[in-house]
């Protein structure tokens, strides 16, 4: 009688393990049987949406997720309800008139030209000394710089060290005129030109005036430069 009744006592304990585990291959299948009947990707769906509607390079998108069950056709449309950088939440609709929505983390990364190596202020970029780098949106710098041809030739407003970003406050053009050079110092009326030779008190560019003083009476006047070598000046 004891024996009878420990048998019973040892089998209900190895049954129900039993119906358990089959339950839990039950449903492993109909998980893996969901997912193979499931048509599309969401992390692709809502990548391709964030690279039609942002002017970005690249875009990573990590820890999606969505409580709702999604249907196996791909939504008609995408809503963006927050974001799109950092935390974001999207509307998904479906053709049957279903919505599903879908949290995520967004990183987008675009091009932006970068020192290669320190750069001294007032100093000509040449184009090894930057390169192009895939940077996340939310460092770059207000009118960062996509484009190689945009920075190299120009000078260093001011010092940038390695492996730093390129904004457009951060270079000007070459001067025409460099300080403490010799020029032409060009007046002209109605016919009549007259010419002097002077000294640049500082850089001049094009188009803006230039601090000079004439060598003969060390009169200091302004100007703007003409070329390399010439200042107009108004008497």
């Amino acid at each position: 009688m004891r024996e009878g009744l420990s048998v019973r006592r040892f089998k209900r304990p190895f049954a129900r393990i039993c119906l358990l585990t089959l339950m839990g291959f039950l449903t492993l299948d109909c998980l893996a049987i969901s997912a193979r009947t499931l048509s599309w990707e969401p992390r692709e769906v809502v990548k391709k949406y964030l690279l039609t509607h942002y002017p970005w390079a690249e875009i990573e998108i990590m820890d999606l997720s969505t409580g709702d069950t999604l249907p196996n056709d791909p939504p008609k449309r995408i809503h963006l309800i927050s974001g799109p950088l950092g935390r974001a939440v999207f509307s998904l609709v479906f053709k049957s008139g279903e919505k599903a929505i879908v949290h995520a983390h967004i990183r987008a990364l675009d091009w932006v030209v970068t020192s290669r190596r320190p750069l001294k202020h007032h100093q000509v970029i040449q184009k090894e000394d930057i390169y192009l780098a895939l940077t996340d949106v939310r460092r770059m710098p207000k009118g960062s710089l996509a484009h190689l041809e945009d920075v190299w030739g120009k000078t260093m407003n001011r010092s940038l060290g390695v492996n730093m970003p390129f904004s457009e406050s951060l270079i000007g053009d070459i001067p025409l005129i460099k300080k403490g050079q010799r020029v032409t110092l060009v007046a002209s009326a109605v016919g009549l030109k007259i010419t002097t030779l002077g000294v640049a008190r500082e850089d001049g560019f094009p188009g803006q005036q230039i601090r000079v003083v004439t060598l003969s009476s060390k009169r200091n006047i302004w100007g703007i430069p003409l070329d390399e070598n010439c200042v107009r000046v108004d008497y």
